[in-house]
Order: C-alpha cells, then sequence, then structure tokens
C-alpha cells in the first residue's frame, strides 16, 4: 500500500504540483518524506522559528524541484507569514516545475487560509493520508523475525510504523511491552492518542487497545495539571502564554526559553486528555481559553 501510495505521490510532484501528507506520530511521514527526494526542511531542527532562518534554509539549498516541509502544522504561526509568502512567490517563479510536500499529524484546511494568505491555494491542491504498510512491507529495522514473529509484530502494532519497530525489538531482545515496564512504548501511544484517540488505523493494533481499555482515564502530567488549574480558575476567559508560562514553568526565569511550540503540544496534549469534560479553544495570537463545567479536576 505505502509503496502505491508513493507512487500517486510522484505523479502529482511530477506536475509539480503541491502534496499534504497527513499521518499520525509514528506513521512515519518523516521517514516517507526524505524518501522522495529533493530538498528536506525540518523545523524542529530550528530552536527559535523565524521567517529569515527558514527563508535561508530554503535558499540555501537551491532546490527548484521538491522541497518537503515536514511537520507543517508546526509552523501555523502568525510571525511566520513572510515564510508563506516567500513560498508562493518561489512557486510562482518555478511554475509548473516546483513541487511541496507538506507534512502534517492533521489536515491543513480552509481555517487556516487566513494565516497562509496566498500560499494556502497551493497548500491545498491534494491532501493524502499515508496508509500503514502491508505486513509485507514492514521494516523491522534490521532484526529478522520468523514468520511466526512477524505475525505477532503485526497483531501487536496494527501496521503503525513506530510501534513496528518497539514489537520488534521487545522481541528480538525479550524484553517486556508491559506499559509499566516499557516507557518509551507509553509515550509512543500517549503521542498518538493526543492527536486523534479513535484513529481507524488504532483499530489493529492490539498494544493501543489495550492501552485504550486499560487506561482509559489518562493521568495528567506535572505540567498538564497545573495548566489545567490555572484554565480552571479562569473560566471562560482567555488566558494568554505568558501567563501560563508564569505558572506552569515557574523555575523557568526567561518566557524566550519556551517556545510557542512546547506551549501549544503542551495544550494540545492536555486537550486530548480532557476533551470529554472540557471544551479547550485556541485563540491564535491571544492566548487558551477553557469551558468550564463542573468535572473535577483529574488526579495527577
Amino acid at each position: 500500500m505505502v509503496a502505491q501510495f508513493k507512487t500517486k505521490v510522484q505523479k502529482y510532484l511530477k506536475s509539480g504540483e503541491t502534496v499534504q501528507v497527513i499521518a499520525l506520530p509514528g506513521m512515519g511521514k518523516s521517514r516517507f518524506g526524505r524518501s522522495l527526494g529533493g530538498f528536506l526542511l525540518d523545523p524542529n531542527l530550528f530552536p527559535a522559528k523565524t521567517p529569515d532562518l527558514l527563508i535561508n534554509a530554503v535558499k540555501s539549498s537551491r532546490e527548484t524541484r521538491l522541497i518537503v516541509i515536514d511537520s507543517f502544522d508546526h509552523l501555523l504561526l502568525s510571525t511566520l507569514t513572510p515564510f508563506f509568502t516567500y513560498l508562493k512567490a518561489l512557486r510562482d517563479q518555478h511554475k509548473y516545475q516546483l513541487a511541496f510536500v507538506l507534512l502534517a499529524h492533521q489536515v491543513i484546511g480552509p481555517e487556516h487560509q487566513p494565516l497562509l494568505g496566498d500560499f494556502y491555494e497551493i497548500a491545498s491542491e491534494h491532501v493524502l493520508e499515508l496508509p500503514t504498510p502491508d505486513p509485507i512491507e514492514y521494516d523491522t529495522f534490521g532484526y529478522s523475525p520468523t514468520s511466526k514473529q512477524l505475525k505477532e509484530i503485526a497483531k501487536l502494532s496494527g501496521g503503525i510504523p513506530a510501534l513496528i519497530k518497539i514489537s520488534a525489538f521487545a522481541l528480538r531482545d525479550n524484553t517486556s511491552l508491559n506499559f509499566d515496564q516499557n516507557p518509551k512504548l507509553v509515550a509512543q501511544i500517549e503521542e498518538m492518542l493526543a492527536v486523534s484517540r479513535s484513529h481507524p488505523a488504532y483499530a489493529g493494533s492490539q498494544l493501543v487497545q489495550d492501552y485504550l481499555k486499560t487506561r482509559s482515564n489518562p493521568i495528567l502530567s506535572a505540567a498538564e495539571t497545573r495548566l489545567l488549574k490555572l484554565l480552571q480558575e479562569n473560566p471562560n476567559h482567555i488566558v494568554s502564554k505568558d501567563q501560563i508560562c508564569a505558572i506552569v514553568y515557574p523555575d523557568v526565569k526567561n518566557r524566550a526559553g519556551i517556545s510557542d511550540h512546547a506551549l501549544d503540544q503542551l495544550v494540545h496534549r492536555l486537550r486530548a486528555k480532557v476533551k470529554s469534560k472540557y471544551n479547550l479553544t485556541t485563540h491564535r495570537g491571544l492566548g487558551y481559553q477553557l469551558s468550564l463545567d463542573s468535572s473535577p479536576l483529574p488526579k495527577l
């Protein structure tokens, strides 16, 4: 399935068209992006995401055929408008030749048009979801499982690449996949569930299904607990990022040391864990707002 998907994407790219490749954390979207060739821009390598840094990175590549942007949804910041304007101008300069692949966890939809400006039309040309691999396509990262073990890996992982790797290494090293003894496994599943708790890909994974059954009431981290308490103390009011930094990260003296991306990810994880009880809304450029009911604060 992944091989056929790659062929489909490459067909669009040859015509100079843009493709959004949507995938959950752990589905291998970064690896897929690298396999396409061209220039890969990884925003996670830039501690401070400024328009000039990103523009200069693209310029220095001298790429005129394919630019792959990883974690594109992490760039949806009002401060990066000049970068989106530059990408639009670059595409106009190399029309029908330059293609973009935008890797993201969730669809970059119409709600982002005001932020992306004229680049939105380009960004929305094609939206495709990266499929889970067939068992015959499994990459077990240097480990050669028996046919019986491969079936076990398929059952445990449901074809989710990050879980394939964790399952294969557990079988290879005879280590536990118990949630209490495998923090890497828990961290991976939590990252996936922070984006979606009901994605179709989860249905075939015994690991995810067992996790959902045994940990249906997610435990909040210390930072998540402090954030939720702050929001609860200010119901129906927008809480700014500076307010959050002061309460959630009291030991960090310099606000500049806490990136907007780190705050966005913290809010994203909290929202996923408490969405059945609270409505947590993002107000871009302003902060976050909690619509509060009478539900108790989840225990740490």
